[in-house]
């Protein structure tokens, strides 16, 4: 999961808050608990002096004490049951889920001393002979409702989480659906439930769907026809101008017609770069393979070329159609406006095309932006190259430099 998704960050502030509320649960339970401890002690000590102090029946009030003596063996209590708290005279033992006070000598000063503390008025029983007592409480305590409150807003802080986490999972099948329709897929229609906002926006973005759809089509139509009605009349006037007498008239025409058709195949090549249609069919190719078709295509020798690099044997995976485009696209420009031989450089890392000519002004190195009409002249380009290559090699995950160095405009493919 992304580190800054909207579930993980729900998730991170609900287990946060469950942590703290048991942890808040525990320390209110050790409090009462304490509590409750206290109490039993001062009803054990109260009930503790009486048995000492007093002779004859007093059932009364150990009653209302809550209190009554036990039968149950010192011995057995102080080894087999657990120890709750100890104090200089007595222990409080808890035995089979019973709490009792068993009462141990004590040394006289060490008594006074505690009677002291707990605020109780001294008896006479640190002056008397000793015996030995057992007491056992008889108060109900349970911690079942406590615990009950407890599972019972855990389990509300779960539902309401997990009905939370219903709520948003929408989102996620949303950005799948984006992501689906940025790689072309525009015939996706979501499952729309509920009244909320997530669903007012997955109703929104398949009406939004519907109509780029719709406008996708229209516009596949018109260029489809435009293209058609461009290049039919193209071609009838370039046949026509081959049948004219040569003349001075014959080349222009040759020339009008020649640069419409290359205009047509520029806007059309622009139009599926900015559409997205073009999709890769990637495959391993040595890159001397590719050098060899961009030449044929060119109509070029690979001798007007200057080819240095030890790793000639270079496997690029790429398609092989588009990046022959985009090398063609940085050739045409090296033998166009280069004053020498182009000279090209394979690593393995990189492809660096250099030629001699003047540098590219800085405001034409953006090659995101097309009609750069600086480098690319009117008279032989719209200034599509470059970007067109500069699209291409992004689609691949590569990325396209220029540097101007001793008088060599460089163009260096970053393949890593």
């Amino acid at each position: 999961m992304n580190k800054h998704s909207i579930l993980r960050l729900i998730s991170l502030f609900f287990l946060f808050i469950f942590a703290l509320i048991n942890a808040l649960f525990w320390i209110a339970h050790q409090y009462f608990l304490e509590q409750h401890q206290e109490e039993q002690l001062r009803r054990f000590l109260l009930a503790e002096g009486l048995i000492h102090l007093r002779s004859g029946n007093f059932d009364h009030e150990l009653q209302q004490l809550m209190i009554r003596v036990s039968f149950h063996s010192p011995n057995i209590l102080l080894n087999e049951g657990t120890t709750v708290r100890t104090l200089p005279f007595g222990k409080m033992i808890e035995y089979h889920q019973k709490h009792y006070f068993v009462t141990i000598p004590p040394p006289k000063m060490l008594f006074d001393r505690m009677n002291h503390e707990h605020k109780y008025e001294p008896h006479p029983i640190a002056h008397r002979e000793f015996n030995q007592v057992v007491i056992e409480d008889l108060a109900p305590y349970s911690t079942l409702p406590f615990w009950s409150i407890i599972i019972l807003v855990d389990l509300l802080i779960l539902l309401f989480f997990a009905y939370l986490v219903r709520k948003l999972l929408p989102l996620q099948r949303l950005k799948d659906a984006i992501i689906h329709f940025k790689e072309g897929d525009t015939h996706l229609k979501m499952a729309i439930n509920g009244q909320d906002e997530i669903a007012q926006i997955t109703q929104e973005f398949n009406l939004v769907l519907q109509k780029i759809a719709s406008m996708k089509e229209a516009r596949s139509l018109f260029l489809r026809n435009v293209l058609h009605e461009l290049k039919t009349p193209i071609m009838k006037g370039s046949l026509s101008a081959d049948c004219l007498d040569s003349s001075e008239d014959k080349e222009r025409l040759k020339r009008i017609f020649n640069r419409m058709d290359y205009l047509l195949n520029e806007f059309s090549k622009m139009e599926q770069f900015s559409s997205g249609e073009w999709y890769l069919n990637l495959q391993e190719y040595r890159f001397v393979d590719i050098l060899d078709h961009t030449c044929d295509v060119l109509l070029c020798d690979k001798k007007d070329i200057t080819v240095k690099g030890e790793d000639s044997a270079l496997i690029v995976k790429v398609d092989f159609e588009l990046f022959a485009i985009a090398l063609k696209n940085l050739l045409d420009n090296a033998f166009k406006y280069s004053r020498s031989r182009p000279t090209l450089l394979i690593l393995s890392h990189s492809i660096e095309l250099c030629s001699l000519g003047e540098p590219l002004p800085d405001e034409n190195r953006t090659f995101s932006k097309p009609f750069n009409r600086t480098y690319e002249s009117s008279m032989n380009g719209l200034g599509l190259g470059l970007y067109i290559t500069n699209a291409i090699l992004l689609k691949h995950g590569f990325k396209l430099e220029y540097h101007y160095l001793a008088g060599m405009n460089c163009f260096r493919i970053r393949l890593h």
